[in-house]
């Protein structure tokens, strides 16, 4: 049972033995892996950029901070913004960018992660702010060069280089499109009810040209039959000039005729004359 309790106390002190080695150890030497560089600090003095690997440094004395320098990701899952035609659009992004300058990064920019984050907002805001809706919407290559561009332009200030920035959606908030809809739909409505218009339109006026032909032709029938008529009388006038008695009797028997099928005569020697009714004359 001693000898138990022996092995126990003397595993628990290789145990910190162990330990203490391994914190000295960690205090005098300061691995860089492979994606960071290394901030070495002196009493809070910047002294240089460690590469990946081992470094000795002063315990309690030397600091060293690892900065990641590969290719990190970021995203605005949500960014509303006005366009120029005064619509509010939810902007979602993708960005992506390495740190070239560790140092710049680092030390001259308090939480870099969260500066960075903000300025792509911004320019992305920005941009929306000069483009039309159905920019925003259907020219998302044009606005991703645009936003990559000036952000390009500040890659020195904060130690950064930007390599991808690409539009994941943009799209009005809901109520917006269901007034778009809504407004869509009453167009469409008013576009409907302007054609049946035109339609009624074009249908009372081919209606009105077939009664304005139809009158015209029966009047230019009614025309040709008068002077029809007319020259046959003439005619038949004609030849009963100088028959003396015999044709004054057939002048007579052709007016009883007329007489009996019309109510109404006009009687002229080439002047206007009045109508004379024979319809109330009793026979």
């Amino acid at each position: 049972m001693s000898q138990n309790k022996q092995l126990d106390v003397d595993t628990l002190e290789e145990s910190v033995k162990n330990r203490v080695s391994q914190g000295c150890l960690d205090r005098l030497y300061k691995k860089i892996r492979p994606y960071e560089r290394g901030l070495h600090l002196r009493g809070g003095k910047f002294l240089g950029i460690d590469e990946p690997g081992w470094h000795i440094q002063i315990p309690f004395v030397d600091t060293v901070i690892g900065v990641i320098v590969i290719e990190r990701s970021g995203t605005i899952d949500s960014l509303a913004a006005m366009t120029a035609d005064d619509v509010t659009m939810d902007v979602s992004l993708l960005y992506t960018y390495k740190v070239f300058d560790p140092v710049r990064y680092q030390l001259e920019v308090l939480d870099p992660e969260a500066i960075v984050d903000g300025f792509v907002k911004g320019t992305l805001r920005d941009v929306v702010n000069t483009r039309h809706m159905d920019e925003v919407m259907h020219s998302r290559a044009e606005i991703n060069h645009e936003v990559m561009t000036i952000l390009q332009e500040k890659e020195d200030q904060y130690g950064v280089k930007f390599i991808l920035v690409q539009i994941q959606n943009a799209a009005p908030p809901a109520e917006v499109v269901g007034a778009i809809k809504n407004r869509m739909v009453a167009e469409q409505l008013q576009e409907q009810a302007a054609a049946e218009a035109e339609q009624q339109r074009t249908l009372a006026d081919s209606q009105f040209y077939t009664a304005q032909k139809q009158a015209e032709g029966e009047a230019y029938q009614t025309t040709k039959l008068a002077e029809a008529q007319a020259e046959a009388l003439r005619i038949i006038l004609q030849e009963l000039e100088g028959k003396g008695t015999l044709g004054e009797q057939y002048i007579q028997v052709l007016m009883a005729q007329e007489l009996r099928q019309n109510s109404k005569w006009i009687i002229s020697n080439g002047s206007t004359m009045p109508v004379i009714d024979f319809g109330e004359i009793a026979p």
